[in-house]
């Protein structure tokens, strides 16, 4: 997960990270109206992974996961 640099390789997160994505936008779908489609769900939902990667904080004491699941919804719900 981590390039010869010692950083984070975020195509490598993206990757471990996208069925994440896609579950919470199956999860979300279901609530929301008929006119809006799973593909923008996921699609604004990688955006927000992407986002959750770039400012997590591991020193805040909150699992990745948790925090990127927050930031995914918002994304989500924003759209």
């Amino acid at each position: 997960m981590y390039t010869a640099k010692g950083t984070l390789d975020r195509d490598a997160q993206l990757r471990k990270y996208s069925p994440l994505v896609h579950r919470l936008a199956h999860h979300m779908i279901v609530k929301l109206p008929a006119s809006v489609e799973v593909d923008d769900l996921i699609q604004v939902g990688m955006i927000g992974l992407t986002e959750a990667l770039a400012r997590y904080e591991p020193s805040q004491g909150v699992q990745f996961e948790t925090f990127a699941s927050q930031r995914i919804r918002g994304a989500m719900l924003d759209e």
